[in-house]
């Protein structure tokens, strides 16, 4: 009885924990480097008219990186047309007095509505510059080149302050990828390795053990993999490689836990099956649910291969759940019968 309620207590548990995922997490919010997993446009840069400076949309249209070449200073030009943001030989500084500085620091803009309103950031007075990279490039949350509808946008520059600049693009759809086989084949992958993970007895229970490990490594890889290679496409001067797996943190974690229950399940520990099941429901919700944006939306914020990612994150850890909870269910635990195999039948 009390392993049948500990059964049905860690089910609702994921469950919960997956409705929660599918209500809370946003494609916005699914990564903590606020970018999307994946979004239904396309953000192209058509033109830059400043000779050496190059523009382009990265991660998925959530910013736009600027990069110069040229010793000239070129100035980016906020949303009221303020000094924002300043490139020049010796690196990138920030106008901190920059309504539009604000309004860059999250995807959504919502710190620039606050603070915006307050001294510092008022788009008023003499720029208050910080230097925040020696290198030349620079990259920026810009609500004029974001989301649809279908238009044209453009980012005024100043060169040399009096030159003026302007980068030039447009705001497409994309085009939707099958949403519905992506779906079923991570639905069909789960069914799969979980009926041949549950076998807990017999003849098959080794092989059973040894497909589960290799689907939790397999899982696992693909997913610590998908979020290095997201990390390293969002690196930017001002972001290096570490700060971008600290915002992904947890998803992280997630995949390096199914890799420990990978190796708990080939040395056939006593709670590799209970912890597999676990590891698997924490991966698919993390991962699974809370980046299946990539199987709607058609322009993916990370790496080509991100919807294979997600979908082995939420086939392979639906299954590990499934398959790793059946056999912890079904194989006999020493507590079950303590009393009658350590007390003598003489005994009373």
């Amino acid at each position: 009885m009390t392993r049948t309620r500990l059964f049905a207590a860690a089910s609702l548990g994921v469950l919960l924990g997956v409705l929660v995922a599918l209500g809370y997490v946003t494609p916005a919010a699914a990564h903590g480097a606020d970018a999307p997993a994946a979004v239904d446009y396309v953000v192209r840069v058509e033109s830059v008219s400043v000779p050496g400076v190059t523009v382009r949309a990265v991660e998925g249209g959530a910013r736009l990186e600027l990069r110069s070449t040229t010793d000239r200073t070129v100035v980016v030009l906020g949303l009221q047309g303020e000094p924002f943001l300043r490139v020049d030989r010796d690196g990138v500084a920030e106008n901190r007095r920059s309504p539009t500085w604000s309004a860059s620091r999250s995807l959504t803009g919502r710190a620039a509505r606050s603070s915006a309103t307050g001294s510092s950031a008022t788009g008023g007075g003499d720029p208050a510059w910080r230097r925040v990279s020696a290198q030349r490039t620079v990259r920026w949350h810009d609500e004029r080149a974001r989301e649809l509808p279908a238009r044209a946008w453009s980012v005024p520059l100043e060169v040399d302050g009096t030159t003026p600049g302007i980068v030039r693009g447009t705001i497409v759809r994309a085009a939707p990828p099958r949403t519905g086989w992506w779906w079923a084949g991570a639905v069909i992958a789960a069914v799969v390795i979980g009926v041949v993970g549950s076998v807990a007895g017999g003849a098959a229970a080794p092989r059973s053990r040894w497909a589960h490990a290799a689907v939790a490594a397999v899982a696992g890889s693909v997913v610590v993999a998908w979020i290095v290679a997201g990390a390293g496409l969002a690196t930017s001067p001002a972001e290096h490689l570490g700060t971008q797996l600290l915002a992904r943190l947890w998803p992280l974690l997630t995949g390096v836990g199914v890799l420990a229950a990978a190796v708990l399940q080939a040395l056939r520990r006593p709670a590799a099956d209970i912890v597999t099941a676990i590891a698997g429901a924490c991966l698919a919700v993390m991962t699974g649910f809370a980046d299946a944006a990539v199987f709607s939306n058609g322009s993916l914020a990370g790496p080509g291969w991100s919807r294979w990612a997600v979908a082995a994150a939420l086939g392979g850890g639906l299954g590990l759940l499934i398959g790793g909870g059946l056999r912890w269910y079904r194989t006999p635990h020493s507590d079950s019968t303590p009393h009658s195999d350590s007390t003598p039948h003489g005994d009373k």
